[in-house]
């Protein structure tokens, strides 16, 4: 049997709690690199690290988080975050 606490999600099914603030910031700010590569990763980070003083958001999965940030427009990116300025 799992120590892990356990929490239902949305859909009902059960999924593991992440329990470490610093592994959810990190789980959900990889998960926002990989869905917006041109994402700035410090900017995704301090983002990411507001989004988990908020019992609405870290009661979820980290990578559930982000890819809900892009559901609505996954062009336009998530809350209007700072984006890698191209090198010449």
């Amino acid at each position: 049997m799992s120590t892990q606490p356990l929490r239902l999600d949305e859909a009902g099914a059960l999924h593991t709690y992440v329990n470490a603030t610093s592994a959810w910031v990190h789980r959900c700010a990889k998960r926002m690199l990989e869905l917006d590569p041109d994402l700035d990763p410090l900017a995704a980070m301090h983002t990411v690290d507001d989004m988990a003083t908020s019992s609405r958001w870290r009661l979820m999965l980290p990578e559930a988080v982000a890819e809900a940030l892009y559901a609505d427009n996954p062009h336009a990116g998530p809350l209007a975050l700072n984006r890698r300025t191209p090198t010449r």
